[in-house]
């Protein structure tokens, strides 16, 4: 060692590539559903959802939120939900909230991934 003093390497916690989403745009295509996301950090991403043009939406929807889930409960260890809505015949917009521990809602969401029923919420 000759009186040379011995350091421990710095570790970095890496940064996660984009905040927690807050909305999602999913567009229907025909081999292929392009969905966009957007993040509480003004950042965001996209991806696709290899499905036919077929398939029923709430399970195109389905699909979108357990990969979006699943990244949010990787990167940030939070919990989210999904409510979508129509925005043009062919794209829907979903809302996207945090969900708390218990299982409570803290936003909007009231089941994950699920769609609303057409006439929006419950009264």
């Amino acid at each position: 060692m000759d009186g040379g003093v011995v350091r421990r390497r710095e570790t970095r916690k890496e940064r996660a590539p984009f905040g927690v989403p807050r909305e999602v745009i999913l567009l229907s295509g025909r081999d292929v559903w392009p969905y966009t996301f957007i993040a509480d950090d003004s950042g965001g991403g996209c991806g696709k959802v290899a499905m036919p043009a077929d398939a029923a939406i709430e399970d195109v929807q389905a699909a979108v939120f357990t990969r979006l889930a699943d990244l949010t409960r990787t990167f940030h260890g939070v919990e989210i939900g999904i409510v979508w809505s129509p925005l043009t015949p062919d794209s829907w917009v979903g809302r996207v909230g945090s969900l708390s521990t218990d299982g409570a809602d803290r936003r909007s969401p009231r089941r994950p991934g699920l769609a609303e029923p057409r006439g929006g919420p419950p009264p």
